[in-house]
């Protein structure tokens, strides 16, 4: 397994466990942009509210792949959920970002910008 792969597994994995926690039943697409249709890393459910979220776990900034975020844009309006980029920051924990803040800034998602934008995940 190559390191980043697993390093990314680990992270889903373990936000699989904290929405799990939460009350949500949580399903982990495994290597989700290799199926030839639209998937999401992860798709959560808690009664009637419905989660799509795209998994990013990294030290610094990072954009986000024009297809992948249709791809999630796709499952919002399929499910007619909440759609979002969860950032795993390192030594910092989870925060989640709306989707749609995140087309409007292109893609790219930097340290202010989750700042401002950033979802505490107790908070979604």
């Amino acid at each position: 397994m190559v390191k980043t792969y697993r390093k990314g597994y680990a992270a889903e994995n373990q936000l699989v466990h904290l929405l799990y926690a939460r009350g949500y039943a949580v399903m982990r697409a495994p290597r989700s942009g290799r199926v030839g249709l639209p998937t999401p890393d992860l798709v959560a459910i808690k009664g009637k509210k419905v989660l799509v979220i795209e998994c990013k776990s990294r030290k610094t900034g990072f954009t986000v792949e024009r297809e992948q975020l249709e791809q999630l844009k796709e499952w919002k309006r399929r499910t007619g959920g909440a759609a979002y980029i969860a950032w795993k920051r390192t030594r910092l924990g989870w925060l989640f970002l709306k989707l749609a803040d995140v087309i409007k800034n292109k893609g790219n998602v930097g340290k202010k910008f989750a700042e401002e934008y950033g979802i505490k995940i107790d908070d979604i």
